[in-house]
């Protein structure tokens, strides 16, 4: 008997100073984490609205959270477009992503923010493909030349751009071959936040 209780406060004391660097290295951590969290929402707001559409943003807020904003062109009072945050539960996670859309229902851009999808399935939905191979890699290494400055956007979001929300269905998109639950999430999460969003 003695022997269980000493076992059973050795397994205690380990599962309480576990937890205990657990928790100190969450509040070390977490200013951190919340502060690139809102660099990557910022570069995302930034991303999925051109400057031809709009450069000024107001957030709409509804019992003090914001859910949406609201595009604005210059000192034009009326909006041009918005950007919102679509979430929807894929195959293993909640795939949250930001959304550029014009005021008739047109999308300028799409950026998942987060995503913890199956690696090389669901996960592919921030896959960016590139045309690269070794060979070329390794002749711009040796000749020292630098690649030309491109912005690469994952091919998955990148259909949606120039899409009207009102006609964005899964048949008319190219889904992620082996992850037709997470494309489904990502096209229905966005077209329904859009529609409400227009609805307004």
């Amino acid at each position: 008997m003695n022997n269980i209780t000493r076992f059973a406060f050795v397994l205690f004391l380990v599962n309480l100073i576990a937890a205990s660097v657990l928790t100190g290295v969450y509040y070390l951590t977490r200013p951190r984490i919340e502060a690139q969290q809102k660099l990557i929402k910022e570069e995302a707001l930034r991303q999925v609205m051109p400057g031809s559409v709009g450069n000024r943003l107001e957030p709409f807020k509804e019992n003090g959270e914001v859910r949406y904003w609201k595009v604005f062109k210059g000192s034009d009072p009326i909006p041009r477009g918005y950007v919102f945050i679509a979430k929807k539960y894929g195959y293993s996670s909640i795939i949250e992503s930001m959304v550029g859309m014009k005021k008739d229902g047109t999308i300028t851009g799409v950026r998942v923010l987060s995503q913890n999808e199956t690696p090389g399935l669901g996960a592919r939905v921030v896959e960016v493909l590139s045309n690269k191979t070794l060979i070329t890699a390794l002749k711009d290494i040796f000749l020292r030349k630098k690649p030309a400055e491109k912005r690469l956007s994952p091919y998955f979001t990148g259909q949606f751009k120039g899409m009207k929300i009102q006609r964005m269905d899964i048949s008319n998109i190219d889904a992620i071959t082996g992850a037709t639950i997470s494309s489904k999430a990502v096209v229905d999460s966005i077209k329904s936040r859009g529609l409400e969003i227009l609805g307004k």
